[in-house]
């Protein structure tokens, strides 16, 4: 006969995922391969302390740049800004 295990609670695999997802909402874990020497830039350059949030402050610049273009080209359509780099028409 077995002996019970006492003061040890075994869990399962799906109450440590909900337990890691209540961290970050929304996050997900992800494994890449990138080049080091560029991932160590960007960490310096934005400023950060580790590469988790070099690559998330970096897509959230994508992302922010995305909706800079969206928002300009729908400006551009309304006739609200002129274009400074469009060569000028010969008569």
């Amino acid at each position: 006969m077995a002996k019970p295990v006492v003061g040890r609670t075994r869990q399962t695999g799906a109450s440590r995922r909900s337990r890691a997802r209540t961290n970050r909402a929304g996050w997900v874990r992800k494994n890449v391969a990138m080049d080091q020497r560029k991932l160590d830039a960007a960490r310096r350059a934005l400023g950060v302390d580790t590469e988790t949030e070099a690559i998330d402050l970096a897509l959230d610049f994508v992302a922010f740049r995305r909706e800079l273009v969206q928002g300009i080209t729908a400006m551009r359509r309304a006739g609200g800004v002129e274009d400074l780099f469009e060569r000028p028409r010969r008569a």
